[in-house]
């Protein structure tokens, strides 16, 4: 029987558990919290009392495998060293040790009225002190600072968001215009930015934005996050994240990766992290332990619902919008006040890269159809929901071809 050791009991580690022990797999899973947390992507809600959609709880993936609680200090071929100095024997090792956040660099961070959420009871916090709060500053990461934005401004808070990086593939300009409508009638004001410090004696009055200076009795900053690896041989990437294959395999045998600590390789800096996808690359990971070669596809999906939209994004995995090279035009179209589509594709191949849309979230049911050899242009616009016929003939006249099998 194969012994399979997963380091790491997040939504990556019990998917990699979960289909490793299916498989027939003896697992063994590390873990150094005696209570699990709920998965990151379900967090936001904690501050809200809106009930998240799930297709499939955790529960329900959850391993039945026996789980030591410790922290892993270092891997290697054929074992995994604990911090008390027991040693864990196994055939095979799946790191998903996930990602840390970095820290806030924000003077007057200290202050009565801060919030700073790198972890999940801070999400709680937040949550139980919002209906005392009249106008909060967001500031931070773009995807989860629209999603506290949306929670908060959900519970009548009047907030102002800053968004200072993007850690997934953002918004093109025609979608991110509809998103800022519809927080705009929300009462939130977006801007691109970061805040310089936060003021007031001891609590916190006003937050300090490019000079000015904006009254508010909250400021919730949203930090970024990084790979977490711990010690071993393994190859890291641009993020500091283990470098694994599409089969989520790493530069080691017999050890391979997923989740937040890893990125594939061959991709341009920012574009190979696996941080949005515990779920996908953890079940991966789980299969291959046993010798399958299962693989992460070449296309990409993500999804954002906020202020009663869903942007929905699919592209090529690679570089910045699915490319490594060469140059990109995009033919984007609205459609009506809350629905807009955009198109990328590469010159001078004119193969499609990326397709995106907003629109109502209740317009269209949870999941993008899926993209294969046979996806034309046609079939793809009306997936989107779109009934704009010049958006596909625009695209025809461009001499688009249809989705490539990659």
């Amino acid at each position: 029987m194969v012994r399979v050791c997963v380091i790491g009991g997040g939504t990556a580690g019990d998917e990699a558990a979960f289909e490793a022990q299916v498989m027939g797999a003896e697992v063994t899973v590390v873990e150094r919290r005696t209570s699990p947390e709920p998965a990151w992507s379900t967090w936001p809600d904690l501050i809200s009392e809106l009930p998240r959609e799930a297709s499939l709880s955790r529960a329900e993936r959850k391993p039945s495998s026996p789980t030591i609680t410790a922290e892993a200090k270092s891997a290697g071929r054929g074992s995994v060293v604990l911090s008390d100095g027991r040693r864990v024997r196994c055939d095979t090792v799946v790191l998903t040790t996930g990602s840390r956040f970095l820290p806030a660099a924000i003077p007057g961070a200290r202050k009565t009225g801060v919030f700073i959420l790198d972890g999940c009871e801070k999400y709680s916090e937040l949550g139980r002190s919002s209906p005392s709060i009249n106008e909060a500053v967001v500031t931070g990461e773009g995807f989860r600072g629209l999603e506290v934005a949306d929670r908060l401004s959900a519970r009548g808070v009047k907030v102002s968001l800053f968004i200072s990086c993007w850690q997934r593939e953002h918004p093109s300009a025609v979608a991110f215009g509809v998103i800022e409508e519809a927080a705009d009638e929300r009462g939130v004001r977006v801007q691109m930015g970061g805040v310089a410090r936060a003021v007031g004696n001891g609590v916190v009055e006003a937050a300090v934005v490019a000079g000015s200076v904006l009254p508010c009795d909250a400021l919730v900053v949203v930090p970024p996050r990084a790979p977490n690896p711990i010690h071993s041989d393994l190859g890291l990437g641009w993020d500091g994240g283990v470098v694994v294959d599409r089969t989520m395999q790493t530069t080691v045998p017999s050890m391979l990766a997923a989740g937040g600590c890893a990125e594939l390789a061959g991709c341009a800096h920012g574009w190979g992290a696996l941080l949005a996808e515990p779920s996908l690359s953890g079940r991966i990971a789980g299969s291959n332990c046993l010798g399958s070669r299962r693989s992460i596809g070449g296309t990409r999906v993500d999804e954002l619902r906020v202020f009663g939209l869903r942007w929905s994004w699919m592209g090529r995995r690679g570089g910045a919008h699915g490319v490594s090279g060469g140059r990109v035009e995009i033919v984007s179209r609205r459609w009506g006040p809350a629905c807009a589509c955009a198109i990328a594709h590469e010159q001078p191949s004119e193969n499609v890269v990326c397709v995106e849309s907003v629109q109502p979230w209740t317009s269209l049911p949870a999941g993008l159809p899926p993209l294969g050899a046979g996806v034309t242009l046609e079939s793809l616009a009306y997936g989107l929901g779109s009934s704009d016929i010049s958006l596909v003939s625009e695209t025809a006249r461009l001499g688009l071809r249809d989705w490539p099998k990659s």
